[in-house]
């Protein structure tokens, strides 16, 4: 499913919504993880995120219901 790129603060929202919670902010990135505490991901401090970068979000938070991030 080809994505557009997201602003962060949409992305950020979504996250909050499915109870995730950012874990650690390290150079680049900010470090969030799932409710479940299984999965992991890592957000890049940028006021939009990209196509590539979203996907692998999604990728990532294999725990998350279908369509999460819409």
């Amino acid at each position: 499913m080809p994505w557009k790129p997201v602003s962060k603060r949409v992305l950020i929202a979504a996250l909050h919504k499915q109870r995730c919670a950012k874990v650690s902010e390290q150079g680049k990135h900010e470090k969030w993880q799932c409710g479940c505490g299984q999965h992991t991901t890592a957000v890049p401090r940028q006021r939009e995120i990209s196509p590539l970068v979203v996907n692998n979000i999604i990728e990532d938070l294999k725990c998350l219901p279908k369509g999460w991030l819409k």
